[in-house]
């Protein structure tokens, strides 16, 4: 099996790993936050978040200078869903693997709900090991480490608000990887947008089936589609929206990686632990 724990213990999360290290977060997102107001936009809204000329000094100051040209857009979306968690006040949800099995196990079909989040940007770990994907057909899968998401208010032509969900999937973060891997996609959600939780994942067999080999037998889950990774989303967002009394604030624990040999290293910031507390479908 997946290593299931016990819970209530984050691992160091992708933020930690990319913007924490010197001054970087005090010196580059407060100007981005200044010059946001003074201008009157939302450095939420994705399409507005890169006229912010703040936005365009730092990602060339991340951007090492051979990279590709086609892998820019996934440094920006990075750094676009970085700097809305920081702002959101680094909202981090830890998932239980219990919860996480009830979510695909039951398939919660989420009727009558309509999208609520705890923030309007957040970061979603799921449990270490049980979710693999691939960033492309031909590379080999690597473990989900979670999905970063932010919100934002859009009006569509008819002038119609609805929501614009922003996520970036992290995979293959582990103790001999300097970096990890990302998966940019949205979806819009509103009146006359088809809900995508209710939708099919996949063409042929079942959302989630394990596509790796031996995975079945240690209980693992695939996600190969956009789809599944919206619906894993939904349905999580779901259950911290029905189930606030199996949300409980984690503290960052004293132990460390130099002192826990042979374990993941844990993350640095407080966390949101979401446990399994007998939720019905």
């Amino acid at each position: 099996m997946a290593d299931e724990g016990k819970g209530g213990t984050a691992r160091l999360t992708p933020y930690e790993l990319a913007f924490l290290g010197g001054d970087f977060e005090s010196r580059v997102f407060p100007a981005i936050v200044d010059e946001a107001g003074g201008r009157g936009e939302d450095p939420g809204r994705r399409d507005r978040f890169q006229f912010i000329a703040a936005v365009g000094d730092a990602v060339r100051e991340i951007v090492p200078a051979d990279v590709p040209p086609e892998t820019l857009d996934e440094y920006r979306a990075l750094f676009y869903h970085a700097f809305n968690f920081w702002r959101a006040g680094r909202r981090t949800f830890v998932m239980d693997a219990p919860v996480a099995r009830y979510l695909v196990e039951a398939a919660p079909r989420l009727e009558g709900w309509e999208l609520a989040a705890p923030a309007d940007a957040f970061y979603l770990q799921l449990p270490p090991n049980l979710f693999w994907a691939s960033i492309n057909p031909d590379q080999q899968p690597e473990p989900v480490d979670g999905f970063f998401v932010t919100l934002a208010t859009e009006i569509d032509a008819r002038g119609t608000p609805f929501q614009d969900l922003q996520a970036l999937m992290i995979l293959g973060i582990h103790r001999n990887r300097p970096g990890f891997s990302v998966i940019p996609f949205d979806c819009g959600i509103g009146p006359g947008i088809p809900t995508v939780w209710a939708e099919p994942g996949r063409e042929t067999g079942q959302d989630f089936e394990n596509v790796l080999p031996g995975g079945d037998m240690a209980g693992l889950y695939s996600i190969l589609t956009v789809t599944e990774a919206l619906k894993l989303i939904g349905r999580v967002l779901w259950y911290v929206d029905r189930h606030p009394e199996d949300i409980v604030p984690e503290t960052a624990p004293e132990r460390r990686l130099e002192d826990r040999p042979g374990s993941p290293p844990l993350s640095r910031m407080d966390f949101l632990r979401v446990r399994f507390g007998g939720a019905g479908a």
